[in-house]
Formats: C-alpha cells, structure tokens, sequence
C-alpha cells in the first residue's frame, strides 16, 4: 500500500527506474513542494491586482482633470461683468462717503447716455499683453521642420532669445513722469505709459497631456524686466480659465481704491473749507490713472477681456492670432 501524504504539501514522483519496475514494485517517494511554487500564485495575483489599480487611478484622474477643466471653463457676458464691478464699487463708495459723495465731487462731472449728469472719481487702465516668443520652427536637413529648443531639463517652457529681448523692451514702455520729461530729445523712445502698479501673470503650472505636468515660464519671464525695474511683485495665483477670479481680484482692488479716493477727498475736504483739492503731483493710485499689466496665453485673452468686461460691443476683438506678439489691449476704466 502506498504511503499516505497530504495533498497541500506532498507531491508524488516516480524515477525512472521505478517506471520500469512491476506497478506493485514501484516505490513511491514523497517530496515536500517549496514554499516559493506556493507563494507564486499568491505574488502574481498582487501583481495583477496592483497594476489594475494603477490603471484605474490613471484613468479616473484623467477623466476627473477632464471634468474639472471643462467645469471651470465659463463664457462671460461684459456687461454682467461690468454690473459687478458697479456694484462692488457702489456699495464700497457709498460706506466711505456716507451718502455725501455728490457734494464734494460737483466739479468731476460729465454728461452721460441720458444727458444727466455723472459723477467721475476713478479712472483706470488695464493693459493685455502676450507673453515672449517661444521656439521658432526652422528647416534642417532633408527638409524637415524643427522647432528650436527652449525647454529646459525639465521639460519646462522659457523665453526665446527674441522673447527676452521683447520682455526687455516692454519695460521702457513705462516710465515716471519725471523720466519722460528727460527723455524728450530726437533719437530717444518715447516711454508710452506711467509705471504700473500691480503685474498679473498666468501661472506656470499647465498640463501637456493631461496626465503629465510641465510648467511654462513665459508670461512671468515677459513681466521680470518690468518688475524689477518698478520694484513689483508678480501675481501668479491666477491660470488658464481662471480669467474670473482675476477678473474679480482686480475689480476688488479697483473699488477699494475708488472707497479710498472719496474718503481722503472728504478729509481733505474739511480741511479746506469745503474746496475739495486737486490731487497733488505725481501722487498715483490705481483710480488716479492707475495702470495695471496683465500678460496672458494669446488663446485666453478674449476671454479675459470678456471676464474683465471688454467683449465685442465694447471693442474688444474676439480672437487673438498666434502669430502676433505686438498687439497690447488697453481697457480704461472711468466711472
């Protein structure tokens, strides 16, 4: 009778020369089977499993960035825009004034639509520029097209050696009115605007391919000559639809100043005897014909102009070709 084993950890083999011998002859010779032959269904099924969930969070993250992208993605309507920005200002200018506004900005009228008169207290201007140059495309040899490298190690996208000779020039664009005075002589550039005083960036972070990050340098990079040489900071907080939320940082900012403006009229104005002053030489705040610079992705601009209250009606154009790094859109704020 053959010996009893345990079919979980035997396994039953004959030799050869056994296979020769008379079946009642053979001898039978039990063999423990390794604990790694036991293991391996166990490592493969983890593996298995693992990779399906690898797979899984893969695709449900690209799905989820799909979705959340096209959730952000809004269509402003300017004039409900523009509705924001009264109210925002409205409801600011009011408490500051406390309801006596009208008396101390008589002289600061002009007609509006309807022929009555309208109370001006801040004027305002918002610049939207493109960012630098990126890789120009060249032929090489045989004919084929390719685009000069200006990704660094990182897979990160800079300014072009064109582009950064642009982020140079724009910063002469702007200057103190003391600068332009000096620099009215027959072979100098004119500087076109008084310095700005706040800079918006698109931020950095973009996705290539949904699932893979890289980040894009080229909106700060084009505003770094401009503040460093006006001593500003850059604001990145903002990136690609998000235009609304700077929309409503910049309209924040602008009623704010406008509060402030009436307020320090009204102090000033007890001071006086009731003679509301002019503002004094060279004191700016961003609704004393403040400048604001954003520089932003040539595809998204019109949709950042129509966040900030500049569609068609109001004549802002509805695309921006991407050959063009020239064109700067000018909004001006006046209420």
């Amino acid at each position: 009778m053959a010996p009893q084993h345990n079919e979980n950890d035997l396994s039953i083999i004959s030799t050869e020369i056994d296979q020769l011998l008379p079946v009642n002859e053979r001898k039978i010779y039990p063999i423990k089977t390794s604990r790694h032959a036991r293991l391996r269904p166990l490592i493969v099924t983890s593996v298995a499993a693992l990779t399906a969930v690898i797979l899984l969070s893969t695709v449900y993250s690209e799905f989820k960035h799909r979705d959340v992208f096209k959730k952000n993605d809004r269509t402003y309507t300017p004039s409900k825009q523009i509705n924001v920005l009264n109210d925002m200002t409205t409801a600011k200018v009011n408490t500051a004034a406390k309801n006596k506004f009208h008396l101390v900005h008589k002289h600061n009228q002009k007609p509006s639509s309807s022929g009555k008169h309208k109370t001006t207290v801040c004027t305002s201007q918002l610049m939207i520029t493109r960012h630098c140059e990126k890789e120009k495309k060249v032929k090489v040899d045989g004919g084929k097209v390719k685009a000069a490298d200006t990704t660094d190690m990182f897979g990160n996208r800079h300014c072009s050696t064109k582009g950064k000779a642009r982020s140079e020039y724009i910063s002469t664009l702007f200057a103190e009115p003391v600068q332009y005075k000096d620099s009215l002589d027959e072979t100098s550039i004119k500087p076109q605007f008084t310095p700005p005083l706040k800079l918006y960036a698109l931020s950095e972070a973009r996705y290539k391919h949904q699932t893979k990050d890289h980040k894009n340098f080229r909106e700060v990079e084009t505003l770094i000559p401009t503040a460093t040489k006006f001593h500003l900071t850059v604001d990145q907080r903002y990136g690609v639809r998000d235009e609304g939320n700077l929309a409503l940082d910049f309209f924040e900012t602008l009623s704010k100043s406008a509060a402030e403006s009436v307020d320090n009229t009204l102090t000033m104005n007890k001071t006086t005897n009731g003679t509301a002053p002019h503002t004094a030489e060279g004191a700016r705040d961003i609704c004393n014909n403040g400048m604001v610079v954003v520089n932003w992705k040539h595809s998204r601009i019109p949709n950042l102009s129509a966040a900030l209250g500049c569609g068609k009606e109001e004549g802002c154009p509805q695309k921006y070709h991407s050959k063009d790094f020239d064109t700067a859109w000018l909004l001006t704020f006046q209420y």
